[in-house]
């Protein structure tokens, strides 16, 4: 499973020397507290929304139909199949980029979409569970809290309950981006870049992946990550057709018309279940009087200005715990509309986080901001629906946007490394010393 230190390298899975009798560290029972609370905390105000007569549909986290978003295109494959004009009117109703096209096209050709992505959810979901436990067991955790403790993280936390409730493809760019990862920590770059690429040409975003292996100065691998999304685009577009400049042109019109449609949404709905940095950003233009329209160039031009900045004239520079965290984090903020299961991207750097904090405690090393940072993550993983009161005017996205900016913040301020710690420790300790 994933785990690296300071440096990139693997640690591979220990033999404990108690027999497995290590407990968590004492920041990793406080998550899982907090984690069981937040999910406690759901269904109490679900149910007292309840008692007070609020329907099911306004009160339910999601609200809206089961796997939605998973068959939300079928009538139009439908209607195509029937028609015969599979290559030239089912894909120009997809808002998502030509291979997210075909990956829906496979599902439905299955005929059996839904029982086919619960299939691959489960089968994904077991292999990372599994692997969690594993590594929880090498380094000297209780069998009993390995298997516990990813379990309850699966079952309580929102990202994964919102993704197997929409159906969403995000689950393939979750599997391309979170191997890739795994790849990227064992130093099979190009492997890690292809599986970029592909999550890239699903959903765009995901190619901010590949300035990890910029960081490396692994050039070639950074082209072949490169080449793999525009490969995987245009065989894509070649089969959609009616011709590539068409189907490129519908995409393209797709993607960005209903991100447009949905930033001039002002809705309940928007604020709370979209997490991105352009939140607050509309928050305080709506509060002022301001136009979205306006701000979504600026927007992508500042955060792409802060993100080359920092990473690459700070981050780039430290543990790759950091450039992972970093990273992911950019990832599912930065886009204007990024739901509650992209969230899900951020298992793989809060795993690094978390066998990081048990290899501190062993070490005997104090990490600065580990602990914080670690905390964060229970109001990102929880229900937006426990931070959402428009009475109040307290919504759930635009928090969970500010906590993701504090995550940000925090991985690129603190060096999570114990190397790094234990240099500062031997810095400050003589000194210590001599003053007593």
């Amino acid at each position: 499973m994933i785990s690296a230190d300071s440096h990139g390298s693997e640690i591979d899975s220990e033999s404990s020397n108690d027999n497995g009798r290590m407990p968590l560290p004492r920041i990793l029972r406080w998550f899982w507290i907090g984690s069981v609370g937040a999910f406690a905390l759901m269904l109490l105000v679900n149910y007292l929304e309840y008692l007070a007569g609020v329907p099911w549909d306004a009160r339910f986290p999601i609200g809206s139909e089961l796997f939605g978003d998973l068959l939300e295109f079928a009538p139009a494959f439908h209607q195509a199949r029937v028609a015969g004009l599979l290559r030239s009117t089912a894909f120009s109703t997809v808002a998502y980029p030509p291979f997210g096209a075909i990956l829906y096209a496979l599902m439905y050709s299955f005929g059996h979409p839904v029982s086919l992505y619960l299939g691959i959810f489960a089968l994904w979901l077991g292999i990372a569970i599994e692997g969690v436990r594993r590594q929880l067991i090498g380094y000297g955790i209780s069998r009993v809290t390995a298997m516990l403790f990813p379990l309850t993280l699966a079952f309580v936390s929102f990202p994964v309950e919102g993704l197997i409730q929409r159906g969403n493809i995000e689950l393939f760019v979750w599997i391309f981006t979170a191997a890739g990862i795994w790849a990227f920590l064992r130093d099979h770059d190009e492997t890690a870049a292809v599986l970029w690429g592909l999550a890239a040409a699903t959903k765009l975003y995901p190619v901010i992946l590949l300035a990890l292996l910029v960081a490396k100065l692994r050039l070639r691998a950074f082209v072949l990550g490169l080449a793999t999304f525009v490969v995987a685009s245009i065989l894509s577009m070649a089969y959609l057709g009616p011709s590539m400049g068409l189907a490129l042109q519908r995409s393209l019109r797709n993607v960005f018309g209903y991100q447009n449609v949905r930033t001039s949404e002002l809705s309940v709905h928007e604020f709370s279940a979209n997490h991105s940095a352009f939140v607050p950003v509309r928050f305080v233009a709506l509060v002022m009087g301001g136009s979205n329209g306006s701000l979504t160039k600026l927007y992508y031009l500042f955060g792409g200005l802060v993100f080359v900045a920092l990473f690459f004239g700070k981050v780039r520079k430290m543990p790759v715990t950091n450039q992972v965290l970093v990273v992911t984090a950019f990832m599912v903020m930065l886009p204007p509309i990024s739901y509650f299961y992209t969230l899900v991207h951020l298992y793989a750097p809060f795993l690094m986080l978390m066998f990081l904090a048990i290899r501190a405690e062993r070490a005997g090393v104090r990490i600065a901001g580990l602990n914080g940072t670690i905390l964060l993550f229970v109001p990102i993983f929880a229900a937006f629906t426990i931070f959402t009161y428009p009475r109040a005017l307290l919504f759930g996205g635009l928090i969970q946007a500010l906590l993701l900016v504090s995550l940000f913040i925090s991985a690129v301020q603190f060096p999570f490394s114990i190397e790094v710690a234990t240099r500062v420790e031997e810095k400050i300790l003589p000194k210590a010393h001599i003053g007593e």
